[in-house]
C-alpha cells in the first residue's frame, strides 16, 4: 500500500478532527496524490443511506465524494434511497430513486430507521449497531480496512446493445487468499449525473430543484442477497465466472452508469471486495 496515499489521508482526517477550531492559521495548502490502484488492490463498498427529502443528506453526498478523491479506484460509494425521506411526496419530489434492493437491506440493517443520513463500510460492525457509521466517521474505516491485503480480485466486463438497450456482464472472481466461508457475488447497477429535487437544509431556498444525485443504486442483478459461489471452501487461485443479462429501463442513461459488483461473506453480510466499471468506457 502506498505511504504516500495514507499520508494525505491522514492529513484529511486530521484536518477534520480540528474543523471546529476558532482559530487555525494559515494559510495552509495540500495536494492530494492518489496513484492508480492495481488489479488486485483491496477495494472498499461504501453505502451511504439517503433520501431527496432529507435535509442532511447533501452533507453525506458531498463527504462520499471528498473520500473518493482520495482513495479513487479504492473506494466505490453507492447512495441506496430508502426509507420515509425517499418516498413519493408529492409536488416536486415524485421521482422514484428506490430500488427493491435498496428497501429490503434499508429494512434489514435498520439505517433509516437509525436517522438518516448514515451508511456502512463493507457492512464491518453487523450484527451490532456498530454497522451503521455515521459520514463524519466513514474516512477513519475507510482507512483502517485498507491496511489489510486483498483477499479476492473481481473483474467486470460489461457489453452494452444499443439497438435492444440491453446489457451483458461477465464476471470473473479471483479467488487471492484461501477463505473458509459461504461467499455471495452481489452484481448492481447505479446512475450519475441525475438533476433532481433535492431538499438541503443548508440551502436558501431549501429545495435544490438542480441538485445532482449520483452513484444512485439502480438495480440488483443477483437479488438483495447476491448468488452463491457455490463453495464453502475456496483456495488461493479459485476462479469463478458469471454472466448477467438485462434490458435497461427506458429512463436511464446509459452513459452515466456503471455496474458495481462486490463479493460478501454469505453468514456475516461483511463485503471482502468490491469493485466499479463503467458500462460506457
Amino acid at each position: 500500500m502506498n505511504n504516500l496515499k495514507y499520508f494525505f489521508a491522514f492529513i484529511f482526517t486530521f484536518s477534520n478532527i480540528f474543523q471546529s477550531c476558532d482559530v487555525i492559521e494559515g494559510p495552509f495548502t495540500e495536494e492530494i496524490i492518489v496513484e492508480e490502484c492495481e488489479d488486485e488492490c483491496k477495494k472498499i463498498l461504501l453505502e451511504d443511506y439517503t433520501g431527496h427529502k432529507c435535509g442532511n443528506c447533501p452533507r453525506a453526498a458531498e463527504k462520499a465524494e471528498e473520500l473518493k478523491e482520495i482513495y479513487g479506484d479504492q473506494l466505490i460509494p453507492i447512495a441506496i434511497h430508502a426509507g420515509f425521506f425517499a418516498s413519493d411526496f408529492g409536488g416536486n419530489f415524485t421521482t422514484d430513486f428506490t430500488s427493491s434492493t435498496g428497501n429490503e437491506w434499508d429494512t434489514f440493517f435498520g439505517n433509516s430507521a437509525a436517522g438518516n443520513p448514515n451508511g456502512m463500510v463493507n457492512r464491518v460492525g453487523y450484527p451490532s449497531s456498530e454497522h451503521i457509521i455515521q459520514h463524519s466517521q466513514w474516512a477513519q474505516k475507510v482507512d483502517e480496512l485498507l491496511q489489510s491485503d486483498a483477499q479476492i480480485y473481481i473483474e467486470i466486463e460489461p457489453e452494452f446493445n444499443a439497438s435492444s438497450n440491453s446489457l451483458t456482464i461477465e464476471t470473473t472472481t479471483e479467488i487471492l487468499e484461501s477463505i473458509s466461508a459461504p461467499l455471495s457475488l452481489n452484481v448492481i447497477l447505479t446512475e450519475s449525473h441525475i438533476i433532481a429535487y433535492q431538499t438541503d437544509y443548508d440551502a436558501d431556498p431549501q429545495e435544490i430543484a438542480d441538485y445532482e444525485h449520483n452513484h444512485v443504486m439502480r438495480k440488483s442483478l443477483t437479488g438483495s442477497w447476491g448468488l452463491d459461489l457455490g463453495q464453502s471452501d475456496y483456495n488461493n487461485g479459485d476462479v469463478i465466472s458469471n454472466t448477467f443479462s438485462l434490458t435497461l429501463d427506458e429512463d436511464w442513461v446509459v452513459e452515466n452508469m456503471s455496474v458495481v459488483a462486490f463479493v460478501s461473506n454469505t453468514n456475516s453480510y461483511q463485503v471482502i471486495q468490491a469493485e466499479e466499471t463503467y458500462i460506457m468506457e
